[in-house]
């Protein structure tokens, strides 16, 4: 059963081949940024965070080092300005939480996540090929690399910020919250635009390359180690900056990351 969960999530996070009339490998759930750059639309989940623990925990078991260093770091919830003892125990492992942002990682933790997704793409990718077979998925990927997932770049994550939210919602955005921060200065119209702290994924609009929450909702790891981009649901509305570097040197509440793919010529 767990094989077969895996694959799911496999399937969920990485593939599809079709673009108009070519083809192309197009990660699913990216958007393309050029030729050779695609960008994930959210934040990584917590769903998705759970296939990366779960797969180390079955490949290398419950006491081994690479399943106990995946784990998050859920007692970041205890920290001064945000605590809040639920979130210790529901927010990472609870169904209700799934399809937010994981939260209480490090660098390095996001970094193996990325080498990862890479590894198990191209596992996939063989199976659909034909090169190996389906219960194969899970062993490990010997072959030249066809793309790499990571983190972006300062400057790749400045220019997914850029563009302002797209136009074709201006109605439905008049009077609403548009980003998770704290805007003092006026009252969200909508209950369902208040967040408490983070909130799911897919909230509010994309921006203009389809990206979701890049401003907000949780800080942003980058490639650049210790710098997080974007502010999150603790950063006040006058303090956002997305040109500014945001020092993170340890795991916290408030950041998290997202992927890039590059394909490689």
């Amino acid at each position: 059963m767990k094989k077969i969960m895996i694959l799911i999530g496999s399937v969920i996070l990485i593939t599809a081949f079709t673009k108009g009339k070519e083809k192309m490998f197009l990660p699913p759930g990216t958007v393309q940024i050029n030729d050779s750059l695609f960008a994930d639309e959210t934040e990584i989940s917590n769903f998705s965070w759970r296939e990366f623990v779960d797969y180390n925990k079955q490949q290398f078991g419950s006491s081994s080092v690479e399943y106990i260093s995946s784990l998050p770091d859920t007692l970041v919830w205890r920290a001064p300005l945000s605590y809040n003892e639920p979130y210790v125990l529901y927010y990472y492992s609870h169904p209700a939480y799934k399809d937010y942002p994981v939260v209480g990682i490090s660098y390095e933790q996001a970094v193996h996540f990325c080498r990862w997704r890479t590894e198990r793409v191209h596992a996939f990718l063989e199976i659909k090929e034909g090169k190996r077979k389906a219960g194969d998925l899970n062993e490990a990927y010997t072959g030249k690399l066809k793309f790499e997932y990571r983190l972006p770049t300062k400057q790749e994550w400045e220019a997914l910020a850029l563009p302002g939210l797209d136009a074709k919602n201006k109605k439905e955005q008049k009077g609403q919250v548009k980003y998770n921060i704290i805007n003092t200065s006026s009252v969200a119209s909508s209950t369902s635009d208040n967040a408490d702290v983070t909130a799911p994924v897919y909230s509010y609009w994309p921006n203009k390359l389809g990206v979701y929450n890049v401003i907000g909702n949780v800080s942003e790891l980058v490639a650049e180690k210790g710098i997080a981009k974007g502010g999150s649901w603790k950063t006040l509305k006058e303090n956002l900056d997305i040109w500014k570097d945001e020092a993170c040197t340890e795991p916290n509440s408030y950041t998290g990351f997202r992927c890039v793919c590059v394909v490689k010529k």
